[in-house]
């Protein structure tokens, strides 16, 4: 499977098993939920997947409360998604490799994405960023996955793969 950037996709529930954070947002029981913004890490190779929430008026809460204490609120975004209001959560996002992305978030026969290429490039701005800070450590809340964790095991998996080929 192809994964494009700005397509919305679903992690199986293998990564989750493997991985064991307690502070992923792990799949629901009956329905393909949560799903995640992806984007390609060129230098590593691994894919960053954002969270999506539709808890809209508990967000934008959170952002005003941020703003009234003049904090950075770049770790929470809003978007439009098939003409919805969506939240991305950058503060939960974590690393995977291909193999674990089980599948592209469809509804009515169509690929959900982000479609405005300007807005992708932003978003994978603002990943970037907050990918620097939590590799030098930063933590954005007390309930955010260990990235460093999985993303050194991911990387020694997609190493493990390599050597494979």
């Amino acid at each position: 499977m192809e994964i494009m950037t700005g397509s919305l996709y679903f992690v199986s529930d293998e990564f989750f098993a493997k991985i064991q954070d307690p502070y992923l947002k792990i799949n629901y029981e009956n329905t393909k939920r949560p799903h995640y913004f992806a984007f390609r890490d060129s230098i590593t190779g691994l894919y960053w997947l954002v969270p999506c929430s539709s808890k809209i008026e508990k967000f934008e809460r959170l952002v005003q409360n941020k703003r009234e204490q003049h904090k950075p609120t770049d770790t929470i975004k809003f978007v439009r998604v098939f003409d919805c209001k969506t939240v991305l959560l950058f503060q939960d996002m974590f690393p995977v490799t291909a193999k674990y992305i089980d599948g592209q978030y469809i509804k009515g026969g169509q690929p959900v994405r982000i479609a405005d290429p300007k807005l992708i490039q932003e978003l994978e701005k603002n990943a970037r960023k907050i990918i620097n800070l939590l590799h030098r450590g930063v933590r954005f809340t007390p309930t955010q996955p260990d990235i460093i964790k999985i993303e050194k095991v991911m990387l020694e998996e997609l190493q493990g793969m390599e050597e494979k080929l």
